[in-house]
């Protein structure tokens, strides 16, 4: 226990300093070739194998050469796109808003000093480092176009790595993330639940005709999308709080001349919700909306649906072991526990299948997704995860994996693989209404 500390806190300034540089140089996802390329030279100076997975991915692995359970790190490469972030990329305004490049720093420390301090020759089974890409649900075209090109089969890396089974080995699973709470209140954030959502496209078609001239002789295609836009509006009333629904859009083409009757806009958005029953209630009425502001201008519509992530549910068992560690390195006033966050990942896809925990972590200062988001306290945000992380390894593969395989046994899933990718596909359809002659 004392080497893989002292080891760690030889590993942590090095790694730290090649995270802050992936802060300074962030890719959108199935674009992170550079971070993707410093991870990979930490582990080939060390002298670990990896293997490339997810396009952009990749894992690496541990094995102590005896039977036991093994334990996937989970860490995300990718940028969101962010206007005005000191760091943003010029191409596409991608910027690390959002920390996953802290991830990097905790997992793939707590991974080489796994590897360099032996410890392994001390533990049962395996250790496997999983830095997935692409979880944020953004630059679509350019992930639909991977799709059509049969470089991807889904959207989102972990998806991806579900479907080409990167995760079947894997038996427990770690994470942490920025936590969304007052970093000066808590510096953990434990057992926390998030929404799911579908990712929905509006495309509503008209007539054109001369603005000014002629308007009669069109057919409004914005009218339609600010009629389902008021539609969705006045629905909210009927959203229950227990269910956490959020439904946001934007217009992302709102005609084509300001001269001309709009032939054609489009509607992006979320909805979101607590639970899959929930997203699929809210959807149904987000659709009426739609229909119903196509209907009312006579416009043909398409509705475009794509399946974006499963609410997160963290196993109790498994986070009740995490938390005894963290008791070691912070008082239990500074530890949040069971609060539900109305934002999604593609953790909880993880969720549904595997015993999952995703710590909230503190350390950092501005909003999440906001332009001002960075790390303030290493302190927090890399080293005490690292260990305390360290700590949950050595307990989940002693005693030939006593630990890991209980809550693995007590592990309910919603779903099983099969299932999971059933209903991801019957998700991704678009649905087309003509307009009246």
């Amino acid at each position: 226990m004392k080497n893989i500390h002292t080891t760690l806190d030889t590993v942590l300034p090095q790694i730290i300093a090649l995270s802050e540089d992936i802060f300074r140089h962030p890719e959108l996802g199935f674009k992170e070739f550079r971070s993707r390329e410093k991870v990979i030279a930490a582990l080939d100076d060390a002298g670990i194998a990896h293997t490339d997975v997810a396009y952009t991915g990749l894992t690496a692995c541990l094995d102590s050469g005896k039977s036991g359970p093994n334990i996937g790190l989970i860490a995300e490469f990718d940028a969101i796109p962010t206007l005005g972030h000191p760091y943003a990329s010029e191409t596409d305004h991608a910027a690390h808003a959002c920390g996953h490049y802290a991830q990097i720093g905790v997992m793939l420390s707590l991974f080489l000093a796994i590897h360099n301090s032996g410890l392994m020759e001390q533990l049962c089974g395996k250790v496997t480092l999983l830095v997935t890409p692409a979880e944020e649900f953004c630059d679509m075209e350019y992930r639909r176009n991977l799709i059509a090109e049969g470089k991807l089969h889904y959207p989102s890396g972990k998806q991806e790595m579900i479907a080409t089974g990167v995760f079947d080995s894997i038996d427990i699973m770690l994470s942490c993330h920025a936590m969304g709470l007052d970093m000066t209140k808590y510096h953990a954030e434990i057992g926390a639940s998030l929404n799911g959502f579908i990712e929905k496209r509006a495309i509503f078609h008209g007539k054109s005709s001369h603005a000014g001239a002629n308007p009669e002789g069109g057919v409004n295609a914005l009218n339609a999308a600010t009629l389902a836009m008021s539609g969705i509006n006045f629905l909210r009333e009927t959203f229950r709080a227990e269910d956490a629904i959020r439904v946001h859009f934007m217009m992302t083409e709102g005609g084509q001349a300001v001269n001309s009757v709009p032939s054609r806009t489009q509607l992006e958005m979320y909805v979101r919700a607590k639970t899959v029953d929930a997203i699929f209630e809210t959807n149904a009425k987000v659709n009426r909306a739609l229909r119903a502001g196509a209907l009312a201008i006579n416009c043909g519509l398409d509705i475009q649906d794509t399946p974006g992530y499963f609410p997160l549910h963290q196993d109790e068992n498994l986070t009740e072991l995490v938390k005894k560690h963290i008791l070691d390195y912070m008082e239990p006033s500074m530890i949040a526990q069971g609060t539900h966050g109305f934002a999604s990942g593609d953790m909880g896809d993880i969720s549904m299948m595997w015993p999952t925990v995703e710590i909230g972590i503190a350390g950092f200062t501005g909003s999440i997704h906001g332009k001002d988001f960075m790390t303030v306290d290493e302190e927090q945000a890399y080293r005490v995860p690292a260990h305390y992380f360290a700590d949950t390894i050595v307990d989940l593969l002693s005693d030939q994996g006593a630990s890991a395989w209980k809550i693995k046994e007590a592990f309910v899933p919603v779903m099983n693989k099969k299932h999971y990718l059933e209903t991801l596909d019957s998700l991704n359809k678009t649905t087309t209404y003509e307009k009246e002659n």
